[in-house]
């Protein structure tokens, strides 16, 4: 555990510090697998990018409302504070779906698909994160006296709740923080490196990988996360929910489940064809000086043949 770092003798939290890194191993991946890869423009890009920080918004304040619920159950009283991950993918995921929707014209009708593009980046950047909290003593384990244990220092979180360890810190415990990140680069790691075969399936992976990781590596946690009343712990029961998720989309890419929202989205899907990303006309700009950016937006690669004779002919009527 190592709270503080001295970096030109600026003090630094460790947690803080792996947490920006993981933002910026996000967008490192984002750029390089996603709108470099997908060769995506910069309208449909920004939007993308503007979606998924309105997605990050909407984690942290599911991941607060569902952590102070479990621990509220568990008091008996309001309990307000701290947050959970799974939770805030609970409410994150499926907001961020609707956001590139409604907010990504070149995504109407695949925002799923497009979704999942950003999970490799996710899963790297969560990794970052769980390492941060590993420094900054949280999310840790029970007692252990195998090979894996690891005495937090006096005055951490675990060694008041496991007091007796050396020097006043903690009895050893598993550091399940350093668990986790390590099984989300193995995952992120294999999400990248399969990104061509695999990008269009990457939320139902995840949602199997680490809901059945994180169920299973329960039995390990020894911090206090908050009560159900029932025999799964918080965690647990949001596990089952992940992957009861993974199930519905699995059913739904198969046409089992809602179909008439599968037809809808083919419907959407044509239309983002014949109307895509839109080329914003500079103030001044005449139509021959559109024509000759469309026709650079084609030879790029960014707009497709179609769209490029579709775009000039509405352009061409226009006129």
């Amino acid at each position: 555990m190592l709270r503080i770092v001295r970096v030109l003798g600026i003090q630094i939290p460790m947690y803080s510090l792996m947490v920006f890194l993981g933002i910026v191993a996000f967008f490192a991946i984002y750029f390089i697998l996603v709108e470099k890869g997908e060769r995506l423009d910069r309208f449909t890009s920004n939007r993308m990018i503007f979606a998924g920080a309105l997605g990050i918004v909407v984690l942290y304040a599911s991941a607060f409302v569902l952590n102070s619920l479990f621990h509220t159950i568990e008091k008996g009283e309001i309990v307000i504070g701290g947050i959970t991950w799974l939770g805030g993918v609970l409410g994150a995921f499926p907001f961020t779906i609707f956001a590139i929707h409604k907010l990504v014209p070149r995504a109407k009708g695949d925002a799923l698909a497009y979704f999942s593009m950003l999970i490799p980046g996710l899963v790297i950047g969560h990794a970052f994160g769980r390492l941060g909290c590993f420094f900054g003593g949280c999310c840790f384990g029970k007692v252990t006296d195998s090979i894996f244990g690891v005495s937090f220092p006096e005055g951490s979180t675990a060694a008041n709740l496991y007091p007796g360890g050396p020097n006043g810190g903690s009895l050893p415990v598993y550091p399940t923080q350093l668990f986790e990140s390590l099984f989300e680069f193995i995952l992120g790691l294999v999400l990248i490196l399969s990104y061509k075969k695999l990008k269009r399936y990457n939320v139902e992976i995840y949602l199997i990988a680490y809901g059945v990781f994180r169920f299973l590596m329960e039995f390990l946690r020894g911090d206090d996360r908050g009560a159900t009343r029932i025999w799964f712990s918080p965690s647990q029961l949001m596990c089952i929910l992940l992957l009861v998720a993974a199930v519905l989309l699995i059913l739904y890419r198969n046409g089992v489940i809602f179909k008439k929202l599968g037809a809808k989205c083919a419907v959407w899907r044509e239309e983002a064809k014949k109307n895509p990303t839109p080329v914003r006309k500079k103030r001044g700009e005449s139509p021959a000086d559109t024509l000759r950016k469309l026709y650079e937006l084609k030879e790029d690669g960014i707009l497709s043949e179609e769209e490029y004779e579709t775009k000039k002919r509405d352009l061409l009527d226009r006129m």
